[in-house]
């Protein structure tokens, strides 16, 4: 039997959820048990400093600035750090 019966609806926007939810999959974790830890005040380890991740989005934003052939090599080698770091497939 589940011992946590009572759900919590929280309204966030599209971009909240997309960063939520790729913070619980740096941590391993799903993304209601990333914020039910984070709630009750736990910091959630396991994963790189935001900064990693603050470049590879700047990355993102150089290679939507290049011609397409460039841009589409960054992003993928953009994609591919990630996925190592969070331990993607």
């Amino acid at each position: 039997m589940r011992k946590r019966s009572i759900g919590i609806n929280v309204r966030v926007s599209v971009t909240e959820k997309r960063e939520m939810t790729l913070m619980a999959k740096r941590c391993g974790q799903s993304l209601s048990e990333y914020l039910r830890q984070r709630a009750l005040g736990y910091e959630s380890g396991g994963h790189p400093p935001k900064e990693v991740f603050n470049v590879l989005d700047k990355l993102d934003e150089i290679a939507e600035n290049c011609q397409a052939s460039a841009g589409a090599k960054i992003t993928a080698c953009a994609d591919e750090i990630r996925d190592m770091l969070i331990g993607g497939n």
